[in-house]
């Protein structure tokens, strides 16, 4: 629930950037952040069949304005621009930068349960993991590389540098799409609501996890968690824009961003180890049944440990593992390797000793 909260805020600063960018702050980033949250609540509210034919189309106008902005931008983007580091120091921030997108493109694994449920019982599952995989991958890829396209502008031109400092991922996107006239500003426009179908399922997913709180939240009406999620995100969102910078809330998801990965190994050993691999060996009736169920101390077993893995790897704004400063001069961040490698180790003992003293 704090992840899809962060993520939230964080999309929804994004797309404010690009609003007060267009507006030259007259429509400042708070408040594009309300404007943002609250479109993906009434969305939300509606339910997730609106969700799920919504989401089918909203893609197409933000790929529109990507690709407009890699043509009218193309003259200031450059390969060159900035210089690669090499050796030790250019591991350190290819691994760095490679937990950053990790982190955000993983943690949609912990949700899409929600939205896969929705397929018919008989689809095969290499198809929903393909779909699932290519609909994590290519606008990441897209995304990303243009992203990366945009910045090289600003290091080989100043008014593309001020725009950038003065208004975040706003200004560049804001510069490429200048040559375009009024249809570049209408771009601007879909570009900074794109975050409305980024932010759909961070939004509903947060109703869905709160009602694991047990038997009782599933009592509560969905629309009165999805507002609560919405009333979080504006309140992070706002705070962010206005008093730190989007920087550290970035660092922070990062850090929660580690659980995703010990939640990985610990379905999957689950699965392969204890239960052979076979469905069958699963008694599907009693997810609602505390007194059938583990109650869970190998899986808290292997996140302590886990998390401890991440404490000796992660390079962040304010700390460096002890492990992570052994690659190049600053440090890179191996933290999510680290915490894979812990918790795969130790989430059989755990689970084993689990199973021994408590038959489930």
């Amino acid at each position: 629930m704090v992840s899809t909260t962060g993520w939230n805020a964080i999309n929804s600063i994004s797309g404010a950037s690009v609003l007060a960018a267009l507006s030259n702050d007259k429509c400042p980033q708070w408040a594009g952040v309300l404007i943002i949250c609250t479109t993906v609540w009434i969305i939300c509210v509606l339910g997730i069949s609106w969700i799920h034919r919504l989401d089918a189309v909203l893609w197409v106008l933000p790929f529109i304005v990507w690709c407009v902005a890699a043509g009218t931008g193309a003259p200031h983007l450059h390969g060159a621009a900035i210089k690669s580091p090499t050796g030790p120091n250019g591991a350190a921030a290819a691994l760095s930068f490679m937990a950053v997108v990790f982190s955000f493109a993983v943690s949609w694994i912990n949700c899409a349960a929600d939205y896969n449920v929705r397929m018919p019982v008989n689809t095969p599952r290499y198809k929903i993991f393909w779909a699932t995989y290519a609909g994590i991958f290519v606008p990441t890829v897209l995304v990303q590389t243009l992203g990366a396209a945009l910045y090289s502008g600003t290091e080989s031109n100043a008014t593309w540098k001020h725009a950038y400092l003065a208004y975040g991922v706003g200004g560049p996107l804001k510069m490429a799409l200048e040559p375009a006239g009024g249809f570049g500003k209408f771009l601007m426009v879909i570009a900074a609501l794109s975050s409305i179908p980024n932010n759909i399922p961070n939004n509903y997913s947060f109703a869905m996890h709160a009602q694991n709180f047990g038997p009782w939240a599933l009592r509560i009406p969905r629309v009165a968690l999805v507002t609560c999620g919405y009333i979080a995100a504006v309140i992070v969102g706002c705070c962010a824009a206005k008093f730190f910078p989007e920087a550290t809330l970035q660092t922070f998801l990062s850090i929660i961003g580690y659980w995703t990965v010990i939640h990985i190994i610990v379905v999957a050993e689950e699965h392969f180890i204890f239960r052979g691999g076979r469905w069958s060996r699963y008694d599907l009736d009693a997810w609602s049944k505390s007194d059938l169920l583990p109650f869970g101390w190998g899986a808290i077993g292997a996140f302590c440990f886990g998390f401890l893995g991440a404490a000796l790897g992660m390079k962040i704004t304010w700390y460096t593992g002890p492990i992570a400063q052994l690659i190049g001069k600053k440090g890179a961040n191996i933290g999510h390797e680290l915490t894979f490698a812990f918790s795969a180790l130790s989430f059989p003992v755990f689970r084993w000793l689990e199973k021994k003293y408590t038959g489930k």
